[in-house]
């Protein structure tokens, strides 16, 4: 599965690839940044127009460099120089986009919104908003929000939210919504929902939700929905729910629902149920293949290889060891002694 979740990755990084490639690139420079400004009505303080490096106020500039700390509103009309640096706090405009090693407050920019270590707050960009660390609060953007660290907060784009580490929150996007960590909280994907560590909440995709561990909450696909772990709670998928792991809760598919370990609840399928064991309401469009069954199971072939302990209703109804009733057109229980091995309408055994 790891391999199906790096393209994905790949892709929706690779989309927010125009609006990053200038933040990318922070190797140091041996050129000192100049520091010029006019600043009114004292310096440090008030209104600033030119590369001040300190500055609380209004601050005016073409493109930033060597910046320390800015704190209140800084307008820029051009991407930064590298290394990209300081720390801006409050509210940051820019035409390219405004960028420093910190961001925190409100952050808009026309091509992207960039932080070298960390942003907080609420980031609209254009094309993207990118962090090589965390990214804290409301992030927008056209095309994609990517974070190489951890992600927490509303992030909204039209074509990736990509996470790095782990992606707690709301995260609504066109294409795809990834975690390299745990995905906890509500994601919307126009392709899937792909974590490498647990899947919690609520999780609806066009294609897939997947994780490499458990799956817990609400999954809605439209082709499937595939753990290594387990999936606990309300599934539904256009074609498979699939886990290795397990499945209780409500499961339904139109093809098929199929795990190694214990399915247990309501699970419903078009075609068939394939697991190690069942337990509950299980409904099977064609057939049902599993070593022990308890509860009640209705398919056309209702195919139990070792025990079943319940109900069983189909056409062909076939236990190993019966401990219930078998109803159908044709029912054998292994364990009855002849005449009574193989009978029609109904069979039963309760030692």
């Amino acid at each position: 599965m790891s391999r199906a979740l790096r393209p994905l990755l790949a892709a929706a990084a690779l989309a927010v690839l125009p609006c990053a490639l200038w933040a990318q690139d922070t190797t140091d420079t041996d050129e000192t940044p100049g520091h010029w400004s006019l600043d009114l009505p004292i310096r440090g303080y008030g209104i600033s127009f030119g590369n001040s490096a300190r500055f609380t106020g209004l601050r005016f500039n073409w493109s930033d460099a060597g910046l320390d700390r800015i704190n209140g509103i800084n307008i820029t009309l051009w991407k930064p120089e590298k290394p990209i640096s300081g720390t801006v706090t409050g509210l940051a405009i820019g035409l390219a986009g405004p960028a420093a090693a910190e961001l925190s407050g409100v952050m808009i920019g026309l091509g992207g919104v960039v932080a070298e270590y960390r942003m907080r707050g609420v980031a609209i960009g254009g094309l993207g908003v990118v962090s090589q660390g965390r990214i804290d609060g409301i992030s927008i953007a056209g095309l994609g929000v990517v974070a190489q660290g951890s992600m927490r907060g509303l992030s909204l784009s039209g074509l990736g939210v990509v996470s790095q580490g782990s992606l707690t929150g709301l995260a609504v996007s066109g294409l795809g919504t990834v975690s390299e960590g745990n995905l906890h909280g509500l994601s919307v994907s126009g392709l899937a929902s792909v974590a490498q560590g647990d899947v919690w909440g609520a999780h609806v995709a066009g294609i897939a939700v997947v994780a490499q561990g458990d799956i817990r909450g609400l999954s809605v696909s439209g082709v499937g929905t595939v753990a290594q772990g387990r999936i606990a709670g309300i599934t539904v998928s256009g074609v498979a729910v699939v886990a290795q792991g397990g499945i209780t809760g409500f499961s339904a598919a139109t093809v098929a629902v199929v795990s190694e370990g214990l399915v247990k609840g309501i699970t419903v399928a078009g075609y068939k149920v394939r697991t190690h064991r069942v337990s509950g309401l299980t409904i099977a469009g064609i057939n049902l293949k599993t070593d022990e069954m308890s509860g009640l199971s209705v398919s056309v072939f209702n195919q139990v290889r070792r025990l079943q302990a319940g109900i069983s209703i189909g056409l062909l109804n076939f236990a190993r060891q019966l401990k219930g009733i078998q109803i159908g057109l044709i029912n054998i229980a292994r364990n009855n002694s002849p005449p009574f091995r193989v009978l029609p309408i109904l069979n039963a055994h309760f030692d």
